[in-house]
């Protein structure tokens, strides 16, 4: 129990320095976190997952605090709304480049940046793994959705060298898109000798 109220401590105390930190730098562009967050979700989202309602259930936020959202990032020339092509009710959401470079230079936060070059990559990825796990853990025991990336998704198979097949919406897509956040997102098993 020790240990438990220590690591809480840990990631309560990294969590709210991560949290002013972005507060500062939306400050400097006039952004509350709410709207870096929405920048960032859709700077790492594939185009199955850039809707209002994906952003609204990533955030876990109210449909109004995430429309007010998006209407305030499109009237500052941050991103743009499509209708999609197929449904007309439903809107894409994509960055502008001035939206891109925000969330690029703000997310991850400088200081976090900074600190993880600094560990070793052994370091790093038992980290990643570490934090991972805990992270799966949380959202099986509150049954949230995933909002992994595509590579670590069941649906995802790797077809040849640059491409992979989405076996959910049967679409053959670049290999590159295996490293975006998808709303549709489950993860696959994985067993003790890593299959």
């Amino acid at each position: 129990m020790a240990n438990t109220i220590k690591i809480c401590d840990l990631l309560e105390r990294l969590s709210t320095l991560f949290r002013n930190e972005v507060r500062q730098a939306g400050l400097s562009h006039g952004l509350h976190p709410v709207h870096l967050e929405v920048l960032f979700y859709l700077n790492r989202c594939n185009l199955f997952s850039d809707t209002p309602a994906a952003v609204k259930d990533f955030l876990g936020a109210t449909k109004g605090t995430t429309s007010q959202s998006i209407t305030l990032l499109e009237n500052k020339g941050y991103l743009t709304k499509t209708k999609d092509t197929q449904d007309k009710r439903v809107y894409h959401l994509s960055l502008t480049d001035a939206g891109r470079k925000i969330a690029d230079q703000t997310m991850p936060p400088p200081s976090l940046r900074q600190a993880l070059d600094r560990c070793s990559n052994d370091e790093n990825s038992t980290l990643e793994q570490q934090l991972e796990a805990l992270l799966i853990d949380i959202q099986m025991e509150t049954r949230n959705v995933s909002f992994g990336l595509c590579k670590t998704c069941i649906y995802h198979a790797p077809k040849n060298q640059t491409l992979f097949l989405c076996q959910l919406t049967q679409k053959e897509l670049p290999r590159k898109f295996g490293e975006l956040i998808c709303r549709e997102h489950q993860l696959k098993v994985i067993n003790n000798n890593g299959t």
